[in-house]
């Protein structure tokens, strides 16, 4: 299975420490996020891997060099118009799909074993900050906005097995109000049309890294885990 990695991430509200690099290059630990995402990847036998990037992806390249191959996302459009500048990358009838500007524990052993399509869901307590996910015997049913009161639920934790069919509906997704091609909408449509995207829990420590305050708690757990 081939792998599509999205790092064209700008990190606006990580200003103080991203205004020289991508987001994807913010440290945590010894390796930067998408170090350790790849290292993920490559631990699950992918060696097939394309990273979309995009501010100053220079960078990106300097530190990757020849060991994945490049896409570059010439504007800021969203997600799913990310996912598409990879499209001739993938030849397989599906591909694991990632944010790499996320930093999280599990192996992913287990979500590999699902029968794609799916999707990793993370529950927490306070959702107001994400979209939700609503989910029915094990499957994705609709997308929700993000709540205006802090509830929880789970949301998507940008990690999916995708068929190759999706280039398709993202073509057909529509502008979102932010302006933005966004995968979420394009998996509703898919949902819509009879697509069903079974939901995987991720297990143990997951941030989206938005916060100089999220990059402290990954590196704290971290520690905790070579501490054990």
């Amino acid at each position: 299975m081939k792998a599509v990695v999205l790092a064209a991430g700008l990190g606006k509200r990580l200003a103080s420490i991203t205004t020289e690099k991508p987001k994807v290059l913010v440290k945590v630990g010894e390796k930067t996020l998408i170090e350790h995402n790849l290292d993920k990847l490559r631990s699950l036998g992918i060696k097939q891997i394309a990273v979309v990037f995009g501010y100053k992806g220079e960078m990106v390249r300097q530190l990757l060099g020849n060991t994945v191959t490049y896409y570059e996302q010439t504007e800021r459009l969203g997600t799913a118009h990310a996912f598409l500048q990879a499209k001739q990358f993938i030849d397989q009838s599906f591909f694991l799909g990632l944010n790499g500007d996320m930093f999280f524990t599990d192996p992913l052993k287990d979500f590999m074993r699902l029968a794609p399509p799916a999707i990793a869901v993370y529950r927490v307590e306070d959702s107001s900050r994400y979209g939700r996910f609503e989910i029915e015997n094990g499957k994705v049913v609709s997308v929700k906005e993000k709540a205006a009161e802090p509830i929880p639920g789970f949301i998507n934790a940008g990690v999916y097995l995708f068929p190759k069919e999706v280039f398709e509906w993202i073509e057909k997704t529509p502008l979102s109000q932010r302006k933005e091609y966004e995968i979420t909408d394009t998996i509703q449509m898919m949902i819509d049309r009879g697509w069903r995207f079974l939901a995987y829990e991720l297990k143990g420590f997951w941030r989206d890294i938005a916060y100089v305050s999220d990059i402290e708690e990954a590196r704290r757990a971290i520690s905790e885990m070579k501490a054990h």
